[in-house]
């Protein structure tokens, strides 16, 4: 089904199950979505800032162009989506423990993408991002806490203030500009740089 410019209400999302739908200029800003599963569907330049999020589910969903920033991904399931050329500024990946508030757990997103992603100021907490693709992703100011990045693509990417120190980082691809930014955020400078400071 083709949703197409409509401002959705709570009570005609919570508890609902959405499967193969395509939802164009949709908007679901500050509501709260609770129950509520999302299956094989598109989001092309919706959006959903500042919703809130209670044991939702999106699986092999995409969200072109969707505006999806300020939001927490404790207690929703992901898998298998596309969040390719969205904005996801300051959010928060992570999974919350079985009624806990703070006590998390690891997070799966193997099988996800973000390439060309806007995910400035966001934070990874204990995630899985083994060959998640970041290519061409703003990652200023991202924080990954404890996350396994193994064989992940950054080329391309801005990690300007991006910040890997308590995570596993293995075969992971930067490029040189990358490295870098990388080197600047630990304190490294070239030697002309520090010839024009003096």
């Amino acid at each position: 089904m083709l949703y197409k410019n409509k401002h959705f209400a709570n009570d005609e999302v919570k508890g609902r199950d959405f499967a193969d739908d395509t939802f164009l200029h949709c908007q679901f800003g500050q509501l709260e979505l609770k129950f509520t599963n999302f299956q094989n569907c598109q989001f092309s330049a919706s959006d959903f800032t500042g919703a809130f999020f209670e044991l939702t589910s999106f699986h092999n969903c995409t969200f072109p162009e969707s505006k999806l920033s300020f939001l927490n991904f404790g207690n929703t399931n992901l898998r298998e989506c596309d969040f390719s050329s969205a904005i996801m500024e300051e959010c928060t990946f992570e999974k919350l423990k079985g009624g806990s508030n703070y006590e998390r757990r690891a997070l799966d997103l193997k099988h996800c993408s973000f390439h060309k992603t806007n995910l400035s100021r966001s934070i990874f907490v204990l995630c899985d991002l083994s060959k998640v693709d970041f290519s061409g992703a703003n990652l200023t100011q991202v924080v990954f806490e404890k996350c396994t990045l193994t064989q992940t693509n950054f080329y391309d990417s801005n990690i300007e203030g991006a910040n890997f120190d308590t995570s596993k980082v293995q075969k992971s691809c930067l490029d040189m500009p990358g490295f870098v930014q990388l080197g600047h955020s630990k304190g490294f400078v070239f030697p002309e740089e520090i010839a024009d400071a003096v």
